[in-house]
């Protein structure tokens, strides 16, 4: 199950409507969390999208990442980066800049780094 951070993060990174956003929302909506990493700076979390999930493996290799999080007791903020590889979603990236994970991340504010054409 993804945390409430985890889907803030996805919604804002896949906000804009059509092609190809509109199949990640569809993968993601099918995944399950196959694991969560945690490494003290930020985390992994890898998905597991079943078969039956669309998918477009003419997509191109890309990561998205224009999203910033503050959080109370971040003085720097984190960073997110969402990894679609062969026209699959496969993980999701958070990490700080140079402090440590926070231990609560209840508490957060997202802000879109750049604007998109059509957001």
């Amino acid at each position: 199950m993804r945390t409430p951070l985890e889907q803030a993060v996805i919604d804002m990174l896949l906000e804009s409507q059509g092609e190809p956003l509109d199949t990640i929302r569809q993968q993601l909506a099918h995944a399950t969390i196959a694991e969560r990493r945690f490494t003290g700076v930020g985390f992994f979390t890898d998905f597991v999208i079943p078969p039956d999930a669309p998918v477009r493996r003419d997509l191109a290799d890309m990561t998205l990442g224009d999203i910033a999080v503050e959080f109370p007791n971040l003085q720097h903020g984190a960073g997110f980066v969402l990894f679609i590889r062969g026209g699959v979603v496969v993980m999701l990236e958070g990490y700080t800049y140079d402090e440590s994970w926070p231990a609560n991340t209840e508490e957060f504010t997202l802000h879109r780094l750049l604007t998109r054409p059509g957001t």
